[in-house]
């Protein structure tokens, strides 16, 4: 995992981080419970069954999209749990394992398409 405690600014482009943050809302916008989440791996994986080409590895995206998730945290729009518990941002460099993805207390419908 990137150092989520670097200072250093972001090496996702704009496109790629938009690509990441739509497939993260259109997943989370297709949960039927607020309570429901994702495995951030299934952003990485809906790229990658969407055009094999471009995304070969998809474990090779984790790294941005732990990034990107991380960002919407400290924007409030999205929630990571650990064995379903609620993780702070602050959190997040001391966390191993396994986390999951649900939408947080600023989550809008109106964020989805957003970047299409």
């Amino acid at each position: 995992m990137s150092n989520p405690n670097s200072s250093a600014k972001s090496s996702i482009s704009q496109s790629d981080r938009h690509l990441y943050l739509s497939t993260l809302y259109h997943l989370l916008s297709r949960l039927k419970s607020s309570e429901s989440t994702i495995c951030p791996s299934q952003i990485p994986r809906a790229l990658h069954d969407s055009d094999p080409a471009a995304y070969p590895d998809w474990r090779g995206l984790m790294d941005p999209v732990r990034e990107v998730v991380w960002d919407e945290v400290r924007e409030g729009r999205v929630e990571v749990t650990q064995k379903g518990e609620v993780r702070r941002w602050e959190d997040r460099g001391e966390i191993r394992g396994p986390i999951r993805v649900r939408r947080g207390g600023e989550w809008d419908e109106g964020l989805v398409g957003r970047y299409t």
